[in-house]
């Protein structure tokens, strides 16, 4: 095989990249490092004996690539500034006929969405990086008086990832603006992964990553000998994003089904502000061979909000929904044995409030509770990995006037398959809510039929049993997804 100039020098420089990291590090057996991974699969695909047939032919390898070839190399390859994002383009169909609370009352299209996310990162100096991000969305549509009316466009600008970094050493790490922060081990049942809100408006109908609100915050990191220390104050962070009144997931169907409307009036949601807009978080790491442990504590309100005050009269009914400031001390890590990854999480957490059984006897108790978590992933069957995750939360001092009973666990299973060289993958999941037989199952297939592209088919289906599960107003939310991604 005849290689061209420029795929003979960036072969030539690999080699010597591997030889000088393969006679620098020591790598020990305990390391389980496998050629027989798929992180090899590429190198494979090269045929080093080719290659090696190719270099012994070169009488002076190190000789043929000039210092300054190998400079401009190493230069481009770590070049930070760099443009990239995706287009995608959402079609999301209702398979059932939802209660008259709802806007859709029929099986139809739910929502036409088009979602241009960007990202551009750049270098000011070797002590300071920037990275800046957003979204643009536009709905082509939206339900209103039992139709689906094209004429309600609605476009939105939301500002992601905004920040500065600074260097002021190897070891030294400061980070301050628009950001996400995440921590803890669990996938699905996070219990120490609180600093950024979630967008509920959908719930299921993406991927975590998806769903993660930025907040804006300063964020240091330094290491105290093999321990490193994050701390983070967080200001404005605001709560989960939740449904507007009427969409899929309106939150004040559960309320209203529960109350009585003096005036007969539609209620209305009052979003209250934090009384102290500032969160503070601290985590403390310690990593080993195989795994990691941290500590966290913090100092926050919570993401979810919570009923704290009801008016209806013959002029208004309103839903006060506002901020618990709560206390949370943490623990969480993983831990890497053959083909399972192990991980686990568990907090105590002071001063959220619980509702009663009467939603409308207010102000709710609060009360300290104690979470603990376990999960694992296990990829020893070929191009599959199969993974579960359990929570168990307790309710300390409980009175038997809450809603909510005094242990719950909740379930979440998830299975993915890759197959073709990665180009098609089959991912299904399965959320049982704490203490509840409300279920979140889907299953997403993807196809990518080149770089860049790729192809979406995702089934939701949302099911409740008991009248007090979360999700029984939603049981008949079932969806179908089609969505196309574009990136660059």
């Amino acid at each position: 095989m005849v290689f061209n100039y420029k795929l003979r020098k960036t072969y030539k420089l690999i080699y010597i990249l591997i030889f000088v990291l393969y006679s620098s590090v020591s790598v020990s057996q305990e390391d389980n490092f496998d050629l027989d991974s798929e992180d090899f699969d590429l190198l494979e695909d090269t045929s080093f004996d080719q290659l090696e047939l190719e270099l012994a032919n070169s009488d002076n390898l190190v000789s043929e690539i000039s210092g300054s070839e190998i400079n401009e190399e190493i230069e481009n390859l770590n070049s930070f500034d760099s443009f990239s994002g995706n287009i995608i383009q959402n079609f999301i169909y209702g398979l059932q006929s939802p209660p008259v609370s709802f806007s859709r009352n029929k099986s139809a299209l739910e929502r036409i969405e088009t979602i241009f996310n960007f990202s551009y990162k750049g270098e000011l100096s070797p002590q300071y990086n920037y990275k800046l991000g957003g979204n643009f969305s536009y709905s082509w549509g939206k339900w209103k008086n039992n139709k689906f009316q094209t004429n309600e466009n609605n476009s939105k600008f939301k500002i992601k990832d905004f920040y500065l970094d600074y260097y002021p050493s190897d070891l030294i790490w400061l980070r301050v603006g628009n950001q996400i922060i995440a921590r803890g081990q669990l996938d699905n049942l996070s219990i120490t992964d609180t600093i950024n809100p979630r967008d509920l408006s959908v719930p299921g109908q993406g991927e975590l990553s998806e769903f993660r609100q930025h907040v804006p915050a300063i964020l240091l990191n330094f290491p105290i000998s093999d321990i490193k220390i994050e701390l983070a104050l967080v200001g404005e962070a605001g709560g989960n994003l939740l449904s507007e009144k009427g969409d899929s997931f309106d939150p004040t169907i559960p309320f209203v089904q529960n109350l009585v409307n003096i005036g007969g009036n539609p209620y209305t949601v009052n979003y209250l502000n934090p009384s102290n807009e500032l969160e503070f978080f601290a985590s403390i790491n310690y990593s080993f061979n195989g795994g990691d442990i941290s500590l966290v504590l913090s100092d926050e309100n919570l993401n979810q909000r919570s009923l704290k005050n009801i008016e209806s009269t013959s002029l208004t009914s309103r839903l006060d929904l506002g901020f618990d400031r709560v206390q949370m001390v943490g623990l969480n890590g993983n831990l890497a044995r053959g083909d399972f990854l192990l991980k686990y999480e568990a907090a105590n957490i002071t001063g959220a409030s619980f509702l009663k059984i009467n939603p409308a006897d207010l102000p709710g108790s609060k009360k300290n509770q104690n979470v603990f978590g376990f999960g694992f992933d296990y990829s020893g069957v070929n191009n599959l990995t199969l993974g579960y995750e359990t929570n168990l939360r307790s309710i300390l001092n409980h009175t038997n006037d809450l809603i909510v009973s005094k242990s719950s666990v909740g379930h979440a299973l998830q299975a993915r398959w890759t197959g073709i060289n990665d180009t098609i993958s089959i991912n299904a999941n399965l959320n049982r809510f704490e203490g509840e037989k409300s279920t979140i199952a889907s299953l997403v297939t993807s196809y990518k039929p080149r770089d860049g592209l790729t192809l979406f088919a995702r089934y939701v289906q949302y099911d409740a049993v008991e009248t007090t599960d979360t999700l029984y107003p939603y049981k008949k939310q079932d969806v179908i997804m089609l969505t196309s991604e574009y990136s660059f």
